[in-house]
């Protein structure tokens, strides 16, 4: 049977402080922004495909090495909880694990940018691999994952995202949504805090 499915496009994650979770995921990760997306209340469309009523909101999408991460701030309606309160038992999505190539480098900035370990770390590495789940500043599980050298799921398996084509602006462009219209291309200079 043919399969359908692309591949994991991006995921989302709701943040307290949009620019605080870009910076974040941009310093310590490498993602860049090629998209904004913005509404406000009384758009039913939007309404109707995020499923709820009255929602306003604010995002990024971010494009990293082989996905992208959108983050959002919702305006309204407001948020019943916070990430810190889920456990990676907890049913539903519990965690965004990000490969990397040098895990104590990845690391350092990951905790120098206001990230958090769950648990003290330890000498385990599961198959060779060396992993670890941590929290971002905004409470969301992050584990950070080494693998092998020569592993067969390192990062030469994964096919990467250049090939995106209209949904992968320009260097030093990004896209804008506004109420769930395409609102233009914009250069990165506009964000805020770019130099």
């Amino acid at each position: 049977m043919t399969s359908l499915i692309c591949g994991i496009h991006h995921v989302g994650v709701n943040v307290p402080d949009l620019e605080a979770g870009r910076k974040f995921y941009e310093d310590v990760f490498g993602f860049e922004v090629i998209g904004v997306d913005k509404w406000d209340e009384g758009n039913a469309d939007v309404n109707a495909y995020v499923g709820m009523d009255e929602s306003s909101a604010d995002s990024y999408m971010l494009r990293g090495a082989n996905t992208y991460l959108e983050i959002w701030t919702y305006r309204t309606p407001a948020s019943n909880g916070h990430a810190s309160e889920r456990r990676a038992s907890d049913h539903g999505y519990t965690h965004l694990a990000f490969q990397v190539t040098d895990f104590e480098t990845v690391l350092a900035r990951f905790l120098a940018a206001g990230g958090s370990v769950i648990k003290p770390l330890t000498k385990a590495r599961p198959g060779g691999a060396r992993l670890h789940y941590c929290r971002d500043p905004f409470g969301n599980i992050i584990e950070l994952l080494e693998m092998p050298a020569g592993s067969r799921t390192g990062l030469g398996g994964l096919p990467g995202i250049a090939a995106e084509g209209a949904f992968a602006p320009p260097t030093r462009k990004y896209y804008v949504l506004e109420n769930g219209e395409f609102a233009g291309l914009r250069d990165k200079s506009d964000l805020p805090g770019a130099s």
